[in-house]
């Protein structure tokens, strides 16, 4: 879960960077200094990757403390235990949080600008890591966007309370894997999946893990359901609802057990859609 209402969104560059993309199309070869965190950031640092940056000898740093100034990064992940070091083989840096609630926050990024970060979270949105969504930092601690934002990314993006058009062929595309195959783990929680799920209804997102999870804590939220993203991790959601009241009951219910940031999204016939959508589908002004 995410605790933006972090919804797919249509990827439209490839050219997050602040050195006329010097460091986004840096070689994958060359990852020293995109894999080590700097104490204060200056410039954007991030680039894509063919393979992964990281390894058993050079793991993923969780916990460490962020660095100083201000920047934005990109949220692509929430999990109850560590990853394998090699999962996030598209891009660099990656580094983890570790949460109050017990959850492990992945990021990958440091932007200095809103506009960077807009592009590179598009791009990993469509590498399939359709939550990911930005996140705003000074002096290592959450802020609005807007305290960092400069007049004209304001002006452009309305105060940054809203987000561009959903590109709903993405999500179609994701939600309309045909192989189910994927939970026949006899230990995982049980949960109903989306793939299989027909009809129109709003659920709340409650994690998203590197595999079917056997997490009992998973059991505490009511009517689970599961489907298989386009990287090969696993989204949980909760409950299936036709009202906007019945869903925000379910969210509320969900942050108050341990999961603070769960938030509301929505499916048609197996595939994801915004929950504009589903209003206008199910006739709710």
């Amino acid at each position: 879960a995410s605790s933006n209402n972090a919804s797919s969104n249509n990827a439209s560059s490839n050219n997050a960077s602040s050195n006329n993309a010097s460091s986004n199309n840096a070689s994958s070869n060359n990852v020293s200094s995109f894999t080590s965190i700097p104490a204060i950031i200056q410039k954007t640092l991030y680039q894509k990757q063919t393979v992964s940056a990281y390894s058993d000898a050079n793991p993923i740093p969780i916990g460490i403390p962020l660095p100083e100034g201000s920047f934005y990064t990109i949220q692509v992940g929430a999990f109850r235990i560590p990853v394998a070091n090699n999962t996030f083989s598209e891009f660099a840096p990656v580094y983890a949080e570790r949460q109050t609630n017990g959850f492990i926050r992945y990021s990958t990024g440091f932007f200095s600008s809103y506009t960077e970060a807009i592009q590179a979270r598009n791009e990993i949105r469509q590498m399939g890591y359709v939550d990911a969504f930005i996140v705003a930092y000074k002096n290592r601690e959450r802020v609005r966007y807007s305290e960092l934002m400069t007049a004209a990314e304001k002006a452009s993006t309305n105060g940054g309370t809203t987000t561009p058009p959903v590109n709903t062929s993405t999500n179609a595309a994701i939600a309309a894997i045909a192989d189910v195959s994927y939970y026949s783990d006899p230990l995982a929680v049980p949960a109903n999946l989306i793939e299989k799920t027909q009809g129109v209804f709003f659920t709340v997102q409650v994690g998203v893990y590197a595999k079917p999870s056997r997490n009992p804590v998973l059991n505490t939220y009511s009517d689970l359901h599961v489907e298989k993203l386009a990287n090969g991790q696993v989204r949980y959601t909760s409950g299936k609802f036709q009202t906007i009241a019945e869903v925000v009951k379910q969210r509320d219910f969900v942050r108050a057990n341990g999961i603070p940031d769960a938030f509301i999204t929505a499916y048609k016939n197996g595939k994801r859609i915004t929950v504009p959508e589903a209003k206008k589908e199910l006739g709710i002004q």
